[in-house]
């Protein structure tokens, strides 16, 4: 089998399991519990003809249907292969990710406008594992659509198979490293906030707190109009003209 194929299986492997992760968690979401009941008009007929009603014991199969019909968008999209195909992948993934999100913020929009009872299924360590998965999944199939790129492009300026493939294992390679990476920074971040918290409330104890804001703003403006100033300075650079006159004095 080739790389490419290789490339391709990865990128099924990963699309698919990003899906189902997210569907099986939308699923036990306090949302989709309150939706339920809406959607059972529509797919009720189909989870009936499954063995099971639309709601109680039986909504399982309601909740079966709505992952099979995720897993074969998800399918679909990815078939496509090409950068528009992955981002309404990660979209789809993001939206029945964005109920369990809900379920643990602390200011649920949502439950102000439709109040319902938040009882959710899911820890918050399960829906934070599936926030990484998603990053994984973004990271991962934005790169491999311009790997795949530059093997075609190696291909058509007349690259041998060997050499392209061993170029594609190694930007496989990097890619797995950018992940692992990207996941253990996030990792690190999320478990080690609370102690960091602590330690920064201890040592900002004895700090006004005028002065502490004061200073975080003037440091972010000062940080901002930097690079503006770079950006600036570097489109003017760009836009000298070339003429006669100072062309004899390059």
């Amino acid at each position: 089998m080739r790389t490419d194929a290789y490339i391709r299986g990865s990128e099924f492997v990963v699309a698919l399991a990003s899906t189902y992760m997210a569907a099986v968690t939308m699923v036990q979401t306090s949302l989709y519990w309150r939706a339920r009941p809406y959607i059972a008009v529509i797919l009720g007929p189909i989870a009936s003809s499954l063995g099971g009603g639309p709601t109680g014991e039986g909504g399982s199969a309601l909740d079966l249907i709505i992952i099979g019909m995720a897993l074969a968008l998800s399918f679909t999209f990815w078939r496509k292969g090409n950068e528009v195909g992955f981002g309404r992948l990660f979209m789809l993934n993001m939206l029945m990710f964005f109920p369990s999100v809900l379920d643990f913020s602390t200011f649920n929009w949502i439950n102000l406008i439709l109040p319902y009872e938040s009882i959710a299924a899911v820890t918050i360590h399960w829906v934070f594992g599936v926030g990484l998965l998603l990053q994984a999944t973004y990271l991962t199939l934005r790169y491999t659509v311009r790997f795949r790129e530059m093997r075609k492009e190696l291909e058509k300026r007349g690259a041998e198979e060997d050499d392209i493939d061993e170029v594609s294992r190694g930007q496989m390679v990097y890619l797995g490293q950018l992940v692992a990476g990207t996941v253990a920074i996030s990792a690190g971040v999320y478990f080690g906030y609370p102690y960091m918290s602590q330690f920064l409330d201890v040592k900002a104890a004895g700090l006004p707190y005028p002065h502490l804001i004061i200073g975080v703003v003037f440091t972010l403006l000062i940080a901002a109009g930097t690079i503006l100033y770079l950006r600036g300075g570097g489109s003017q650079v760009g836009a000298v003209k070339v003429t006669p006159e100072n062309a004899k004095s390059v």
